[in-house]
Formats: structure tokens, C-alpha cells, sequence
């Protein structure tokens, strides 16, 4: 484990790779991108980015729409959006660079005056980095032609409509204690995408609709984003709610209903509103989990078993 100056480092990292690439930051500016992927050797047959290409990330240009022709005119290149990312991540195989530099001027130290930003080397096979890179390709939606056409649509708009008061990255602490305690309340997952577009209203069940828009007020899913860039962002926050991070365990043997209920009882003080329903809890997270992670989670046929299956990482 070494501590590295990023730009040089990652520079390194570029040209000392073998065959593939893998490139994570919320923040990439063409300009950055570019001065790397010219470093890379002709032995690399795949370079894969992974960012966040937020609507907000554009009009306040840390990120720029251009890097998706910087990257697929590379041999092998492919562009990944995942709007929860915040890691920044570079590997090329061999060696893997982890901390907090995303791929910018200022980020990387190319810019004067520079960010303070840190590096840590380690080996490509170091513990638990494979898993999470698998982990994270695998939620991560392919961005497209027609994708950033929409979101360069959107991040117009969002110039008119809504003016930048800090930085994207800027996190609302105040409202740290809701969301470590935030369970889902919408019983019908698949519309919650309607209620985030501002429909819904006439054609839900109203006890539905205010459940939705309270798991959306709880979610605080970013203006603009499209329908899978929607459901990628609401499976990334599930993915780190302790909470179902344990369920996701106990399901890899098979949760019962009751075992669930029992494990809910155990780590929540009440259920949304201080009402303790944890048949309802339990029945409603269900859901969400069978709903955004279908490849991940099944009921047992003619029971209600919850099973973790083995996913198979895309490449």
C-alpha cells in the first residue's frame, strides 16, 4: 500500500496497462480524460468509464457530456453512468488507485491552484476490490447517444429553471439521522418512477401516492434523470442501507416471512410513523428488493421465501 501523487500516478497506471481498464469517478472533463486515454498502450482491448453524467453535474461543469466520444472512439471503450457513484476508483489489472481524485485538472494536480486530493496504491487483487468492482459494472446503466442527448436536454432546462446554490457534492447533513432510519413506505415500487415525474396523483391509491412521494423526499433522487439512470440511483441507496445489507445475507439460506419480521423487530424501534407493522414493512421491502434487484432476489415457488442468487458480474 503506497500513497501517490494522483496525476502522475494515474498516468502511470494508463500506460502500464496490459489489456483493460477500469475508470470510476463522478467527475470527468473531457480535457482529462483525453491526455490519459492518448497514454494508453495498443495492448488494451478494453477501457471501461464509469460516472455519474448528473444533469447538475453539466451546468456546473464538473463533468462534461463530451467525454462519451473521447472514450467510445478508443479501441474497447465504453461509458457507464451510475448516478450514486462517489468513489473514485482507477485500475488497470495489476495495480488499482483508490482515494479521492476524480479525473479533472484540479483534481489530478494539472491545474493551479489544485485540489488537495490523495491516492492510495494496491494491488489490483487486494481483498474485497474485484468484488466491488464487479458489484459496480454490474449496477451501472450503458450510457448512449440518445441518453446524453437527454440529459444535455435536461441540464438546459435545469439552467432556467433551478440555479446552482452549491456544489453537487455537497451533502445535507441535517438530514443524516432520517435517511440511516428510512425504510421503504410505497407498496407499489413500480410506480414510484411515475410520482418522481409528477404523475400519479389521479391514478394511484392515495394512501400509495403520499407514501410515494414521502420514500421520494427521504430518496432526494437529483432533478433530470432519466428512467433507468432513476432506478439505478434508487438501487445504489439500497445497496448501502445496513439494513438490507443484512437481509441480503440472511437471504442468501432463504428468509421466511417470519424470520424477516423477527429481524425487523429486532433492529427497528417502530415502523414509518412509530406504527410497529412489521408484517407491512417487511411485505413492502419485499417488494423493492424483488422489484430493483430482479436479477438478485426470488420467492420460492408456492411459498414466501426470499432467495439471494448468484449474479453474474457484465463485462
Amino acid at each position: 500500500m503506497t500513497v501517490v501523487f494522483p496525476g502522475d500516478a494515474v498516468l502511470e497506471l494508463m500506460q502500464n496497462a496490459a489489456s483493460r481498464v477500469v475508470i470510476a469517478a463522478p467527475y470527468i472533463k473531457s480535457e482529462t480524460i483525453r491526455r490519459l486515454l492518448k497514454t494508453l498502450p495498443d495492448t488494451v482491448a478494453e477501457c471501461t468509464c464509469i460516472t455519474r453524467w448528473l444533469p447538475e453535474d453539466i451546468v456546473s461543469g464538473v463533468c462534461d457530456l463530451e467525454i462519451f466520444d473521447d472514450i467510445t472512439q478508443v479501441k474497447g471503450g465504453r461509458l457507464l453512468v451510475h448516478p450514486h457513484l462517489h468513489a473514485k476508483y482507477y485500475s488497470n489489472g495489476e495495480r488499482t488507485l483508490v482515494g479521492s481524485a476524480n479525473l479533472t485538472s484540479r483534481g489530478l494536480g494539472w491545474h493551479t491552484p489544485s485540489n488537495v486530493e490523495l491516492l492510495v496504491a494496491l494491488p489490483a487483487d487486494f481483498p474485497g476490490l474485484l468484488d466491488w468492482e464487479s458489484a459496480l459494472l454490474d449496477s451501472a446503466v450503458d450510457a448512449t447517444a440518445q441518453l446524453r442527448m437527454q440529459i444535455r436536454a435536461q441540464a438546459d432546462q435545469l439552467k432556467q429553471t433551478r440555479p446552482m446554490h452549491h456544489p453537487p457534492e455537497v451533502e445535507d447533513e441535517t438530514r443524516e439521522e432520517e435517511a440511516t432510519l428510512w425504510v421503504p413506505q410505497c407498496p407499489v415500487p413500480e410506480q414510484l418512477w411515475e410520482v418522481y415525474r409528477g404523475r400519479g396523483a389521479d391514478t394511484m391509491v392515495s394512501s400509495a401516492f403520499n407514501a410515494a412521494q414521502d420514500d421520494l423526499a427521504a430518496l432526494l433522487p437529483p432533478q433530470g434523470l432519466t428512467e433507468n439512470l432513476f432506478t439505478a440511483y434508487v438501487a445504489g441507496i439500497l445497496r448501502q442501507m445496513p439494513l438490507l445489507t443484512e437481509i441480503d445475507k440472511l437471504a442468501l439460506t432463504g428468509l421466511t416471512d417470519t424470520k424477516a419480521q423477527e429481524f425487523l423487530s429486532a433492529h427497528l424501534s417502530g415502523g414509518p410513523g412509530g406504527i410497529a407493522d412489521y408484517d407491512q414493512i417487511w411485505r413492502i421491502v419485499k417488494q423493492w428488493l424483488l422489484y430493483f434487484f430482479p436479477e438478485s432476489y426470488r420467492l420460492e415457488t408456492g411459498q414466501e421465501v426470499l432467495v439471494k442468487g448468484r449474479e453474474i458480474p457484465r463485462r
